[in-house]
């Protein structure tokens, strides 16, 4: 009996979240951390409150001391300061470890939320870009961390600090609160008028230092390719040219920056200039004290400073809303559909019915065409077909990792599409090529499903004529694996790849293209193992060799640009 289950709603496409701008997204990434970013500002303006203390102190002391008084209340406005300036201090030491752990967290969800996506991404995805390359940008994430902590811990202090101090100003005089709106239109005109262009520019300078890291990873990727004659040459052509595609890029943010920051340093000069000359005027006509006017100058420039110190950081800003474009890429890579009917178990006459389909890339001529194609229950088949036959789209659309163009597939009476995803391949598993991860041969073998015992990863293991041999490394399952199988054989590599799809008991297995590149006793060996008549899977073996003469019973020819040809058993077969 099946157990099935159905979904709220069915959505056959794949999913594939719309690429919005950096500042939205930026704000959408904190947008789950807002509680501990409200007590971060709640601490920068208690801060910034606090380190006016200065200011305010300063003018008390000139006017006492200008108009002459005794030691006692200098004493205690010294203390007063420095109460308060140690309280300012122990504060920005809390909003130091809050932002710390706010980091440690950002990290933690953007790693759990690609761990989450990246084996869900389609293979369509994978057929455009190179993936390892694309994640490269995860890396982005450090930046993200490192100027999101620096703005939160000066940039929201130097903001509060600065309308708390203009404010001031603006209660000393009407000249002075006219001073505070100049000053403040003059500042937006900086940052945003000349900052025009900035982020597109930043974001254009990503691409280019990440075109170039793809490229020297290739270079690592490939090494025999660039040891051949001329490809060192070529690889060095490329790279300059990568490189003063950069620096082109570069240079065009850097002149925004460089704008931005003449802009602000003119901006501290005429502002101090013109508050000293206003404000001296205004004591000379008693209409401000000297206190006040020193104050005043002290509030200022400290604005002017930081400011200042602000614009030198504000190409980290810029880099900081290119890294949220870059993790973007990556979180909105299209991905497969998570909907679809469960079935708990598969009954025993299950089998995998292909009617009518084809298959063509976007754009592109078919790879074939109305393919008719039955895999009966404990059926064992071979599929033959040249290079460019389709082979291995066939082997996609069986596991699930393409869509039919047209036509269907059914897998135990139901259609594909109706079903999840995860309960297809819960029941087919496809072996191709060598994918190996960095961790032990038992990792390897296991892949982290739970119901896998260590029986059955030895007697896997045995069936592939492996155990011997893994035996005799000298940790045996323990041996470590790096991503291309090292220290095992390519054979070897390849037998391991069909051990960790039959121990996992499949329905349906799928082997493409994995035979016909190992010598024969080896061959012989998993040929055994996978078409043994105590199976109880069905078998598609693709390639270009036919066995039917060592218990495949049944041979299709795939043609390209026509359909499959199911010959049965023949005698003799010329491929």
């Amino acid at each position: 009996m099946n157990s099935v289950a159905t979904s709220a709603e069915m959505h056959h496409e794949s999913v594939r979240p719309a690429h919005i701008g950096p500042i939205r997204r930026l704000i959408s990434l904190f947008s789950s951390e807002r509680k501990d970013i409200e007590l971060v500002i709640l601490f920068s303006v208690a801060v910034g409150i606090l380190m006016l203390a200065t200011p305010v102190t300063v003018q008390a002391l000139v006017n006492f001391v200008s108009f002459g008084g005794l030691i006692q209340p200098l004493v205690v406005l010294g203390i007063l300061l420095f109460g308060f300036l140690t309280l300012a201090g122990v504060i920005r030491t809390l909003q130091t470890y809050v932002i710390e752990i706010l980091q440690r967290r950002l990290f933690v969800r953007v790693v759990a939320d690609l761990a989450e996506r990246l084996p869900r991404v389609t293979a369509e995805c994978y057929d455009r870009q190179n993936g390892p390359e694309l994640v490269n940008r995860f890396f982005d994430v450090v930046t993200v961390q490192k100027v999101a902590a620096m703005l939160l811990l000066d940039g929201v202090t130097v903001l509060l600090q600065a309308f708390v101090g203009l404010l001031i100003l603006a209660f000393y005089h009407p000249v002075l609160l006219a001073f505070d709106v100049i000053l403040v239109v003059s500042l937006i005109f900086v940052v945003i008028v000349l900052g025009r262009g900035a982020i597109r520019t930043s974001i254009q300078e990503s691409k280019s230092k990440y075109a170039v890291a793809a490229a020297l990873e290739e270079m690592a990727r490939y090494p025999l390719v660039f040891k051949l004659a001329g490809a060192a040459d070529y690889a060095r052509r490329r790279a300059d040219a990568l490189s003063v595609s950069y620096v082109k890029d570069r240079g065009s943010h850097f002149s925004i920056v460089l704008r931005q920051i003449v802009g602000f340093t003119t901006l501290q000069v005429l502002a101090a200039t013109a508050l000293l000359t206003l404000g001296g005027g205004l004591v000379l006509e008693g209409q401000l004290t000297l206190g006040q006017l020193v104050a005043a100058e002290l509030i200022v420039t400290s604005i002017l400073a930081s400011f200042s110190k602000l614009g030198k950081q504000l190409e980290s800003v810029y880099d900081l809303l290119a890294a949220v474009d870059k993790l973007g890429h990556l979180m909105d890579l299209p991905l497969e559909r998570s909907d679809g009917l469960t079935q708990q178990s598969v009954s025993g006459d299950s089998g995998l019915v292909l009617r009518n389909v084809s298959f063509a890339f976007d754009g592109q001529e078919p790879v074939f065409d109305n393919v008719n194609l039955t895999v009966g229950p404990n059926e064992r088949i071979c599929v033959i077909g040249k290079h460019g036959s389709g082979k291995s789209v066939l082997a996609d659309l069986l596991f699930g990792l393409r869509r039919p163009t047209a036509g269907r597939m059914e897998f135990n009476g139901f259609d594909v599409r109706e079903l999840s995803l995860r309960t297809l391949r819960e029941h087919i598993a496809l072996v191709r090529g060598v994918e190996t991860i960095e961790g032990t041969i038992e990792d390897n073998v296991r892949m982290g499903r739970p119901g896998v015992t260590a029986e059955q990863i030895l007697s896997a293991l045995k069936e592939v004529g492996l155990l011997d041999e893994i035996r005799d490394l000298p940790v045996g399952l323990l041996t470590p694996l790096n991503s291309t199988g090292v220290p095992l054989s390519a054979g070897q590599t390849k037998r391991l790849m069909i051990a960790r799809a039959i121990v996992g008991q499949p329905t349906v297995l799928i082997v493409d293209d994995v035979l016909d590149d190992l010598d024969v006793e080896a061959r012989d060996v998993v040929l055994s193992a996978i078409v043994h008549p105590k199976r109880t899977w069905s078998v598609v073996i693709l390639g270009r060799h036919d066995f039917t003469h060592q218990g495949v019973g049944r041979v299709v020819y795939l043609d390209k640009f026509g359909s499959a040809r199911d010959v049965g058993r023949p005698t003799s077969l010329s491929v």
